[in-house]
C-alpha cells in the first residue's frame, strides 16, 4: 500500500473512532455522572433550547419537585405513553385537596362556607402532589393547562435541564430507529474492519521491508584480498 494512502486511512479511521467514542460518551457515558440525555424535537423552548438539541437532565428529588417556582424549567412526563416535555413553570397551583364529604358525597363546609379539607393527594410513594401550570417560552404565552387547576403534577417531574447540545438530538433520535440502528452497527463494523486491515497492511509492509534488508545483508559480497599484497598502499613493502 502506498505510504500516502495508508496515512490517509489511518487519519480517517482515527478521526472516525474519536467521533464515535465522543458520541457514545455523550449519549450513554454521561449517565455515570448523573446526567440523563433527553431529545428535544420541538421548538417550544427556543431560543433557550434549540430544536433538535440533546438536553442533559439532573435528577429532581420529591422535595425539589414540590417546591418549584415560576420561571423554573423542568422536564416532565406529559402522557401515559411516556412522552417527555421540557417547559417552564408558569404558576404554582398547590397541593390537590381531598375534601371531607357528607352523606350525599358533597364537600362539607366550615362556618365560613369553605370546603373542609380532609387531606391532600399523594403519589404511590406517599409524597404530597403539588400541581403546576407550564408553558413553552416560544408558544406565544399559550399555557399548557388551566392556571387554576394546573397540568403538571410534581410526581411527574423527571429532571431539570442543565445544558444542551444543538443538533445532536437529531442524530440520537435517528439512531433509535430501526434503520438508524442498522446504520450505527454497520458503521461500527466497517470502522473495525478498516482498522483491522490497516493494521494488517502496516505489518505486511514492515515484513517486506525487513525481508529486503535481510536479503541485502545475505547477498553482500565478502571482503576480498588485495590483488597486490606488495602494494605500498596495503601497508607492506616489496621484497
Amino acid at each position: 500500500m502506498p505510504k500516502w494512502l495508508k496515512k490517509s486511512v489511518d487519519i480517517t479511521t482515527t478521526v472516525l473512532l474519536i467521533l464515535f467514542v465522543i458520541f457514545v460518551v455523550l449519549l450513554v457515558g454521561v449517565r455515570i455522572f448523573g446526567l440523563e440525555p433527553h431529545i428535544v424535537l420541538s421548538g417550544s423552548m427556543e431560543p433557550e433550547i434549540k430544536t433538535g438539541s440533546l438536553v442533559y437532565l439532573v435528577d429532581v428529588s420529591p422535595e425539589e419537585a414540590q417546591n418549584l417556582k415560576p420561571g423554573d424549567t423542568v422536564t416532565f412526563l406529559a402522557g401515559s405513553d411516556g412522552t417527555k416535555v421540557t417547559h417552564r413553570i408558569y404558576n404554582v397551583v398547590g397541593p390537590i385537596p381531598i375534601y371531607e364529604l357528607d352523606d350525599h358525597g358533597n364537600p362539607k363546609r366550615d362556618a365560613n362556607g369553605d370546603p373542609i379539607i380532609q387531606s391532600y393527594a399523594t403519589d404511590k410513594n406517599g409524597q404530597t402532589i403539588v400541581m403546576y401550570t407550564t408553558y413553552g417560552i416560544n408558544n406565544n404565552d399559550t399555557l399548557d393547562g388551566d392556571p387554576e387547576k394546573g397540568n403538571l403534577a410534581s410526581s411527574n417531574v423527571v429532571g431539570r435541564p442543565v445544558f444542551s447540545i444543538p443538533l445532536l438530538g437529531y442524530i440520537a433520535n435517528y439512531v433509535q430507529t430501526p434503520s438508524g440502528r442498522i446504520m450505527a452497527f454497520g458503521g461500527c463494523f466497517l470502522l473495525v474492519l478498516i482498522t483491522f486491515f490497516s493494521g494488517m497492511l502496516g505489518k505486511s509492509d514492515k515484513k517486506e521491508k525487513g525481508g529486503e534488508i535481510a536479503a541485502t545483508a545475505d547477498g553482500a559480497a565478502e571482503p576480498t584480498e588485495p590483488e597486490n599484497k606488495d602494494d605500498p598502499e596495503n601497508g607492506e613493502k616489496k621484497s
